[in-house]
């Protein structure tokens, strides 16, 4: 049963850190296309209204990516509740660079037979 929870969260912190990961590079993409807009308007000699609808809604895009990622951000520190109610104490698999304060945790997992398997903390965003 361990194994199969230990399986479970290691593929979920696989899929959430590739979630993460993507609205990044969007939000990226996108600022890049916020600042091609004006760029290219003004090299082009164009008045300040030409464009304007778009790049309003390429700055709207902008926002609606941001709210997505904290809604990615809020889901990631709930999935540490959900972490220690299936008796995963403060151990998961973490996918990717992490901050420099994240740190491998052994205090309060509720499975000994794990021990030499280490986890990162989920709730350390990537």
């Amino acid at each position: 049963m361990l194994n199969e929870r230990v399986s479970a969260a290691k593929k979920i912190a696989s899929e959430l850190h590739q979630a993460e990961d993507a609205i990044d590079e969007v939000m990226i993409r996108i600022a890049h296309l916020a600042a091609t807009l004006p760029t290219a308007r003004r090299d082009t000699n164009m008045s300040a209204i030409v464009g304007q609808e778009a790049m309003a809604k390429v700055a709207r895009a902008l926002a609606a990516a941001g709210d997505v990622r904290q809604l990615l951000t809020d889901a990631h520190v709930a999935l540490t509740v959900t972490q220690k109610e299936v008796g995963l104490g403060t151990r998961m698999f973490g996918a990717g660079v992490k901050p420099a304060s994240a740190r491998l945790v052994d205090e309060g997992s509720n499975d000994s037979s794990a021990d030499d398997v280490a986890f990162a903390p989920l709730a350390q965003a990537s």
